[in-house]
């Protein structure tokens, strides 16, 4: 990483098999890094400078990177290390939600924003038929798509099948996050969004995916399980105010996807599958619950 990174003692670190992530001091705040360790299809500077000029701006900050060197990419400084995972996934199950049903439906009307940049304003950009993580030559693409494949015979097997009975894209391409994580959202007043080296041309409902993903993650796993219906609704209601509509028929299987290749990227990041299916037994309980959300209105 940049001197000022290696020589700073991290206040956390988050790692995975295609980036590694540092959050160091930085003069009065905390600066975020990026290293990738395998090859993907990242955008370069002169991408990141000309994808500046078209992001939406408003109740929530667009945080663009300045690439350090190739492989190595920087953010802004903030007042705080804190990300939205830590509340979602860490919060005491009393705790008040509020907080976070309003980051949500603030971060849902901005990614409704940028979903309404169509793609002739974005031809700039690479087109995503897959994560730009997911480089084809990978030697690491090939170990979770192994890792994937191993999983999807795991179980009972309902995640691998509506994975794959999404269904085709039927929303226009448009400018797409990439990336949209609570892991990359920072709760503060204004919500600030992290990332964006992910971005490009492809499909919006992947994006909604990605996100409601780590909501049922949370449930599952964390201590948010009350909290999903909420935190779902508030979300998707940002979403509606400025895109206007989703397709709560692919959702959950784009979700099911998902879930399953962040399992997968967790198996070869440890090494290890030991106690894999006991954690997917109970997020797939909570991916039924959303399934049923998404099936109780048309959007």
């Amino acid at each position: 990483m940049t001197a000022g990174a290696e020589t700073a003692a991290p206040v956390r670190s988050m790692d995975g098999p295609f980036v590694a992530r540092r959050c160091v001091r930085s003069g009065g705040g905390y600066r975020w890094f990026e290293q990738t360790l395998a090859s993907g299809e990242y955008l370069d500077t002169a991408q990141l400078w000309r994808l500046s000029d078209v992001l939406p701006a408003g109740r929530v900050v667009a945080a663009l990177p300045e690439m350090v060197r190739p492989d190595l990419a920087a953010w802004p400084v903030l007042p705080s290390p804190a990300l939205l995972c830590d509340a979602l996934f860490g919060a005491s199950p009393d705790a008040d939600a509020e907080p976070w049903e309003n980051a949500c439906e603030a971060l849902g009307a901005f990614l409704g924003r940028v979903h309404s940049v169509p793609a002739a304003e974005v031809s700039f950009l690479p087109v995503r038929r897959q994560a730009a993580w997911l480089a084809a030559a990978s030697t690491v693409t090939a170990r979770v798509a192994a890792a994937r494949a191993d999983l999807d015979r795991r179980g009972d097997g309902l995640l691998a099948a509506a994975a794959a009975s999404a269904g085709p894209q039927d929303r226009l391409d448009c400018l797409v996050h990439g990336r949209f994580s609570s892991g990359l959202s920072v709760a503060l007043e204004r919500p600030v969004v992290l990332g964006w080296r992910e971005a490009g041309v492809g499909d919006p409902d992947r994006d909604l995916a990605f996100f409601l993903a780590e909501l049922v993650e949370a449930a599952a796993v964390g201590t948010g399980a009350a909290r999903l219906p909420g935190l779902v609704g508030r979300f998707l209601a940002g979403y509606t105010t400025m895109a206007g509509r989703f397709c709560p028929d692919r959702l959950p299987g784009l979700v099911a996807d998902r879930l399953l290749e962040h399992y997968a990227q967790g198996v070869v990041a440890v090494g290890s599958a030991d106690h894999i299916e006991q954690v997917v037994a109970a997020v797939t309980a909570r991916w039924r619950e959303l399934a049923d959300l998404l099936g109780d209105g048309d959007r």
